[in-house]
């Protein structure tokens, strides 16, 4: 029956479309039957866009990987649309780009081939941020963001960074005063290079792919392709070479427990829960937990020079790599315990720090700090350290103020009887430092006001504060997952 149902939806689809008038590219008599077919799933999806009644059928040709509610809410009120250019990006891989109407903005939607059905796997969405600083580029007064006049901001200092809106969302450029905001394009982990002219991110759809990109918005150029769940690309100091880390295999589900406490007791085995098990808890007798997943994640150079690719002698857990910013031989990564300086010439690691809960790692300027996202027991903060792991420094904290405030006391009902709970973690996230080009300051996010922000405060952790307070980025919404997740670069 659901069979049929989707067909039924794809042929009024495409009739759809057929009869709004709108402009196509013709089929030519000497396409293969791929082609049409990959065509129509990506029409199929336009033609529903502007037929709300429609939506429900979204669902039977677009993969559960894209994110749905994101897109139409980006898009909003879609009334026609105009196929500009189409065509295979792969051997896979087939792209269709259009205008929509209104506002012109550009699209473009890409479709592969699912246990035997043509289906959306990816969508690029325009940017509102971009067509608002577009119409206003020439308006006196200085840069614009589409919330009015930016007016510098005083204090933050110099140089310009990047930033994505979420792991895999927008990726944007802005001054450090606040000024020039704009949209550079989609990704994950961007980090300017050395030099400060080019960004380095990568994207898992339509493939797994590592780019660079001027900070302008052109000469975008993949590098590598197909290596599972490629990010956090990070730049030598020579700006020659990018390393990354990818998902290379181990168990990739979490594995539930179970122990009878009675057969226990009756055959004297004991309870033996692993160390790492999360959600312990026992009912009716049983006691259960569950074992978080346990990938395998490893480093890749790449040489920009000539392409070449060298696997990198690292930890079994090896995943958000930093360059050094001056010995072009050295960078910082997650290891299996903490974090662990890798010389590329002679290919040693030298341990850090020895604990587990040390993330995302950078590097000060001069190379004698490194910053941290901590997981503080059940929230982010931000911590320092010197670069050989001696005299760490919590920068962040919630006041206890706070958390008073926050620690809301509920009941609910156990075994028939009304007990008391408090509200899990009312404590603030801090977390995804960026150090400013002097090491003076460090950039973070933070969720204290409810919503993530960029914050900025003294390296010593003083003088904690909103980093763009003239509205430039009210527009914007971010999104801090907590999966090591490179949310700023500085430079």
């Amino acid at each position: 029956m659901k069979k049929r149902l989707f067909s039924l939806i794809i042929v009024v689809a495409v009739l759809l479309s057929l009869m709004s008038g709108i402009a196509t590219v013709p089929v030519q008599a000497q396409e293969d039957l791929e082609t049409v077919l990959a065509r129509a799933a990506a029409k199929s999806f336009l033609v529903t866009l502007t037929r709300p009644d429609l939506s429900s059928a979204m669902s039977f040709y677009v993969l559960d990987s894209v994110d749905l509610d994101h897109v139409l809410a980006e898009l909003g009120d879609v009334t026609g649309y105009e196929i500009s250019d189409e065509g295979w990006v792969s051997d896979v891989s087939y792209q269709v780009k259009a205008t929509l109407q209104p506002d012109g903005r550009e699209i473009a939607i890409y479709t592969g081939k699912y246990n035997g059905r043509w289906r959306v796997e990816g969508v690029d969405l325009p940017s509102s941020a971009v067509v608002a600083a577009a119409a206003e580029e020439s308006a006196p007064g200085g840069a614009v963001s589409p919330s009015g006049v930016v007016v510098p901001v005083q204090g933050n200092g110099s140089g310009q960074l990047v930033f994505q809106t979420q792991s895999g969302g927008d990726i944007y450029f802005i001054n450090a005063d606040g000024s020039g905001l704009r949209r550079v394009t989609h990704g994950i982990d961007p980090q300017l290079s050395p030099n400060g002219t080019q960004i380095a991110f990568t994207r898992w759809e339509p493939n797994y792919e590592l780019f660079t990109i001027n900070t302008d918005g052109t000469g975008e150029q993949a590098w590598v392709s197909s290596w599972r769940q490629m990010k956090s690309p990070t730049w030598t100091a020579n700006g020659s070479s990018l390393i990354f880390s990818w998902q290379s295999g181990g168990r990739l589900e979490p594995k539930e427990g179970r122990i009878n406490l009675m057969d226990a007791v009756t055959n004297e085995d004991g309870v033996d829960v692993p160390h790492n098990a999360i959600g312990v808890e026992v009912e009716d007798g049983v006691l259960k937990y569950t074992i978080p997943a346990d990938a395998y994640w490893n480093l890749k150079e790449v040489d920009l020079r000539n392409g070449q690719l060298t696997d990198l002698p690292t930890e079994q857990h090896s995943y958000g790599p930093t360059g050094h910013p001056t010995q072009p031989n050295l960078f910082i990564y997650r290891g299996d315990q903490g974090v662990t300086l890798h010389d590329l010439d002679t290919g040693l690691d030298q341990p850090v720090t020895n604990d587990g809960r040390d993330h995302t790692p950078v590097i000060s300027p001069d190379g004698s700090k490194i910053a941290v996202s901590y997981w503080q027991d059940d929230h982010w903060e931000v911590h320092t350290m010197n670069v050989d792991g001696s005299g760490r420094q919590r920068l962040t904290s919630t006041p206890l103020s706070v958390l008073a405030e926050n620690r809301q006391l509920t009941t609910e009902l156990v075994d028939g009887k009304e007990r008391f709970v408090a509200s899990p973690n009312p404590a603030w996230n801090n977390a995804a430092p960026a150090w400013s080009p002097d090491g003076s300051q460090i950039a973070f996010v933070t969720d204290r006001t409810g919503q993530w922000e960029i914050w900025i405060m003294n390296a010593d952790g003083s003088n904690q504060r909103p980093m763009f307070p003239n509205g430039a980025l009210d527009d914007l919404t971010l999104t801090y997952a907590g999966v090591d997740e490179r949310m700023l670069s500085w430079r």
